[in-house]
């Protein structure tokens, strides 16, 4: 029976192939995702670490403490063969046009010191070997057009520069992981500037960040590290080199494990509108094998066989479908590499597993969504084969209309007792639940959907007076299950970009609304032109303060720190500032107390709902690895996600964490004259950008945008997989449609009608599929946003642009994906399709 089975399958090679597609698309996308992470994670691991260090020294927090006397007296150490001080100081460059060099290094860690030790690499000219010469990373250089024998420009801290020659380009080689946003552990920068030792005592500072100690031969590391560590201060940083090694290769393991965590879930989206393509595609071929499956069950057959028959189908084309997906999903992996990482060095890899993966995702998606469409053949009773067509059982409707409406009521119930804008986490939790709780009832109810809504629009006048409309609004509405199942593939693609759109749209609004509310339009904006991490530093600050017209100052050092409450222990991004700041050149919104940084905290009002946070709570912040502070609660404030939650005295900071001022604002009585003069102050200097309150507004918006255009991009493979379910649905219903199409023809159909009426059916499912994706989207993103951001569940944004552009691009898919098959429609011999039995 088995072999009957899979005979009558083969012997209809355009449902094979429309079915083997479906499965290759969710494979290609999986497995694509893989061999980018591995590619990258391959690539992290192989950087080359260093090998030759027995024991690193290294100053605590981000201060250089170390001293020459220290390098020295370390150097005469027993087992020590050699003590090299390595300096890390402030460079930033500046290229042609003066404009500044971003680079991936913040500008604090960015010049050091030349050592002729395995550090560095040569890749062109010679090592800097005295004032007026410099080497340069290669990467930055080749990004900036930068040449040896180039005269370059570079700024130094307290405004200083310095313009030396270009004598080389190096690659180098860290010791132990790189340096992390704030961290208080034994790390290495990526260095983009390095002068000889002597120059750089002069230019970048004459204490050391680290010390390296380079072991005699038979002297063990672990040996001398407790020899070292009896001279050195017990919190200073004391590692051997092997375990600055393993700490990368922990590093490169972690930031690798973390991309692919990012990138799955992406893939897992896109499997998912694969699965229901699949599930469709073996919906209607069981549906239109009924007969062969009654005839079967009238020679003998049992169900237990024709179930087993259907997932043994299942099974060989997942199989065949991996084959084919999986080379595919390799194949774009460097596409997606060039996209991810532009520019970058990345080592193409192809792993056993992410080949295993494809053939097993194959399976695992392919043999699930075969299962109920397997049931349902093993069900078919005998006296079936006299009939034409298949029947849903009316039990099977009416339990689907049943559980989706469950769905519906239990999810608007969860929403509305969570709508507390102050409610705790687990009731935001619960609240997202519910979202996803009444897109699952939504989905269960797209059947009964398309029979209440398509059916009336055939009544219409203008259906009425269009022959192709009216015929193609017929074969949605005839097969509901057909055209929800097809539909519902881009229903949830589409449902997905809907409610990210409105949560980015929600975001946007609200970064521009706390952003104005807190900063005056009086208020002058200093920043690091770097960037990132990069910050401004107190000669900046002092020289503001002294430009005429400029009586206002403060600089907002921005940190993520440990916080420890009553509820727990947690980490947030605080700022650090002069306590006039909140009451001149900032005025937050505050919600409840007062702005009194010497009194205590004012921390933001979504903030203070997710951690339980009152009036006069008390909070100990963990500034760094030895300064803690206790604080209380004087003032709540309106902010949002991007901006630092609680403000904290800058006197009560450490002296690191003070010298790094993340955004300067300045102001005075006449704005223009101190904006004016600021301007005039810094005009050559292209490390310092000047803005103003609505600057801030658009480094908000575009920095929370450019992450969200990323998931447009990655949800829109999954829509692209959607459309294809449209082909897909479209070619296997011309298929199944011969002799109606055949008899349509034969009474006077044009070929041009029947073209229209299968490109008017695949607009119809395709925008009833659209619609219900805006309309389930739009309010799972506005309960996104109330969860996230702690807002009135109707004060979200609409993303009329996304999805006006979204409607009108899945209309004009939907006429591209009906071109073949209503081609083959129009080709159907009417003789010959008449005849068919």
């Amino acid at each position: 029976m088995l072999h009957a089975m899979l005979r009558d399958l083969l012997a209809h090679k355009g449902r094979v192939v429309m079915t083997l597609i479906a499965i290759a698309l969710g494979v290609t996308a999986t497995v694509g995702s893989w061999v980018v992470s591995d590619s990258i994670a391959a690539t992290l691991a192989g950087q080359e670490t260093r090998t030759d260090v027995g024991v690193s020294v290294q100053s605590p927090g981000k201060e250089p403490l170390l001293t020459s006397a220290d390098r020295d007296r370390l150097a005469r150490t027993p087992g020590v063969a050699r003590a090299d001080g390595v300096i890390v100081g402030r460079a930033g460059l500046v290229g042609r046009g003066n404009k500044f060099v971003r680079t991936t290094t913040v500008l604090d860690r960015a010049g050091t010191n030349w050592t002729n030790d395995k550090r560095f690499t040569v890749d062109a000219g010679k090592a800097p070997a005295g004032p007026g010469q410099v080497a340069l990373g290669k990467a930055d250089a080749d990004s900036a057009g930068i040449k040896v024998g180039d005269t370059v420009h570079v700024l130094l801290s307290d405004g200083r520069s310095d313009s030396p020659e270009v004598t080389a380009l190096f690659t180098y080689h860290r010791l132990g992981p790189k340096a992390t946003t704030d961290s208080h552990e034994a790390y290495d920068a990526e260095p983009v500037v390095a002068y000889d030792t002597a120059t750089a005592g002069k230019l970048l500072g004459r204490r050391f960040h680290r010390i390296e100690l380079t072991a005699t031969p038979g002297t063990g590391a672990r040996s001398l590290q407790t020899a070292v560590r009896h001279a050195i201060p017990g919190d200073y940083h004391v590692e051997t080199g092997a375990a600055l090694a393993e700490a990368a290769v922990q590093q490169s393991e972690s930031e690798s494990q973390e991309l692919r965590m990012t990138m799955l879930p992406f893939a897992a989206v896109a499997l998912l509108v694969g699965m229901f393509v699949i599930a469709n595609t073996f919906t209607m071929l069981v549906g239109r094998r009924t007969r062969q499956f009654a005839l079967l069950r009238a020679v003998g057959a049992r169900r237990g066989q024709v179930r087993k028959g259907i997932l043994a189908e299942a099974a060989v084309l997942g199989v065949v479908g991996g084959t084919l997906g999986t080379p595919a999903g390799v194949a774009l992996g460097p596409a997606m590499i060039s996209v991810m990482r532009p520019g970058a060095d990345v080592d193409f890899t192809v792993s056993p597993v992410a080949v295993l993966l494809g053939y097993g995702v194959a399976l695992l998606v392919t043999v699930p969504a075969a299962y109920h469409s397997a049931r349902r053949a093993a069900a078919v009773p005998p006296v079936a084969a006299l009939r034409t067509d298949a029947v849903v059982p009316r039990e099977t409707r009416r339990r689907r209309h049943v559980m989706g409406l469950s769905c519906l009521v239990v999810a608007m119930v969860m929403v509305a007792g969570t709508a507390d804008p102050s409610s705790s986490n687990l009731a935001r939790i619960i609240a997202l639940v519910g979202a996803v709780l009444g897109v699952t009832g939504v989905i269960a109810l797209a059947p009964f959907l398309a029979e209440v809504l398509l059916r009336p629009l055939m009544r219409l006048p203008w259906a009425r007076s269009r022959p192709a409309v009216r015929l193609g609004l017929r074969n949605a509405a005839g097969d509901p299950r057909r055209t929800s199942g097809t539909a519902t593939a881009l229903t949830v693609g589409l449902a997905l970009v809907c409610a990210f759109a409105t949560l980015s749209a929600s975001f946007s609004a609200l970064i521009a609304s706390t952003t104005r509310a807190n900063v005056p339009t009086t208020t002058t904006v200093l920043q690091s032109a770097a960037g990132g991490e990069s910050s401004l530093t107190p000669a900046e600050a002092a020289r503001v303060r002294k430009l005429r017209g400029v009586t206002q100052v403060a600089g907002s050092r921005e940190a993520l720190v440990g916080l420890t409450y009553e509820g727990g222990r947690t980490e947030r991004r605080i700022s650090a500032i002069e306590p006039a700041g909140l009451q001149g050149v900032l005025t937050p919104n505050i919600t409840a107390g007062r702005p009194d940084l010497k009194r205590g905290v004012v921390i933001s009002q979504n903030q203070a709902d997710m951690l339980g946070l009152g009036m006069n709570d008390r909070i100990t912040l963990h500034l760094d690895a030895t300064h803690s502070v206790t604080q209380t609660v004087v003032g709540i404030y309106d902010a949002t996600e991007l901006q630092a939650s609680i403000y904290l005295d800058v006197a009560k900071a450490p002296a690191s964490l003070q010298k790094q001022i993340t955004t300067l604002y300045a102001s005075g009585p006449d704005p223009d004259r101190a904006r004016d003069s600021i301007r005039a102050a810094f005009h050559d200097r292209p490390d310092v950008s000047l803005g103003d309150r609505e600057t801030l507004v658009k480094q908000g918006v575009d920095q929370q945008s450019l992450a969200f255009t990323l998931m447009y991009a990655m949800f829109g493979v999954a829509i692209l997989i959607a459309v294809f379910g449209v082909v897909n649905t479209l070619a296997l219903s011309v298929m199944e449609r011969t002799r109606e199409i055949g008899v349509i023809r034969a009474v006077g159909a044009t070929r041009l009608l029947v073209r229209r009426t299968i490109r008017a059916e695949s607009i119809v499912i395709s925008l009833y599929g659209a619609l219900l994706g805006v309309v389930v989207g739009v309010p799972a993103g506005a309960v996104m946003q109330h969860a996230m951001f702690g807002q009135q569940l109707w004060d979200f944004s609409l993303p009329a642009g996304i999805i006006g552009l979204s409607l009108t691009g899945i209309a004009v898919a939907a006429v591209l994906a009906a071109i073949w098959p209503a081609r083959s429609a129009a080709r159907t011999n009417m003789l010959a399709a008449i005849a068919i039995e």
